[in-house]
């Protein structure tokens, strides 16, 4: 009995069609999972007024702080950008800038620790939002539930509910959060507007970005595109 033929293998142009194919099939996946996440924040925080109350303290604080730690890190980068472009005294608390027993020691009236702590936990998190708040300090909480392990330390506190166990998903409604918590902070203080319009003025000042020019590409020699 002769042996049955080898199938053919798959070209390499079918190799690649069906790679392109299996992409864009997770790309419409995930699209749908960030546009499910989205919707869901935007109606929560529609409702939620603890949005308006945390930032009516923000913008009279005198010194901010913003903790995070672990995924939650790269959130309170990006709330402490936000908050900067509008107020003064916001510190990432994160070496080198400051490190947490620099903070603890300096705990003055006046200013606020705005955490962002959601599941896994931080157990580093954790202790210095309670250390904190022992020293006399103001904690804000921006986490994932209201039995989190600090929402009992929390003066206020926004809950960002997770619609799925995926981080990356979950991200979208916290990246939201932290945003529009910084534009309604901004918005509360005359200080933070006058801070913002002098940020744009001293930056056309000093030349920092590049006029909206098209660019057009590496310039051709006299003999066009690969010449």
């Amino acid at each position: 009995m002769s042996p049955e033929p080898a199938a053919p293998e798959e070209s390499a142009p079918g190799r690649k069609a069906q790679a392109r194919r299996s992409a864009s099939l997770l790309k419409s996946r995930l699209l749908k999972e960030e546009q499910t996440a989205f919707d869901d924040a935007l109606r929560s925080f529609a409702t939620n007024p603890a949005f308006e109350r945390m930032a009516a303290i923000i913008a009279r604080s005198r010194r901010r702080f913003i903790l995070g730690r672990g995924d939650a890190q790269e959130h309170a980068m990006l709330l402490s950008a936000s908050l900067k472009a509008s107020f003064s005294q916001v510190f990432l608390v994160a070496p080198p800038g400051l490190d947490h027993l620099d903070l603890l020691a300096d705990v003055r009236t006046g200013d606020v620790l705005i955490a962002i702590c959601h599941r896994p936990y931080r157990r580093d998190t954790v202790e210095i939002g309670r250390l904190y708040v022992a020293a006399g300090g103001t904690l804000m909480l921006l986490t994932d539930s209201a039995d989190s392990p600090l929402s009992a330390f929390a003066s206020e506190q926004i809950i960002i509910e997770h619609a799925t166990r995926d981080a990356q998903v979950d991200a979208t409604a916290v990246v939201l959060a932290t945003r529009l918590l910084a534009r309604l902070a901004s918005a509360s203080s005359k200080g933070a507007v006058r801070r913002a319009q002098e940020r744009e003025r001293l930056g056309d000042l000093l030349g920092l970005y590049e006029s909206d020019m098209r660019w057009v590409g590496r310039e051709q020699g006299p003999g066009g595109a690969g010449s």
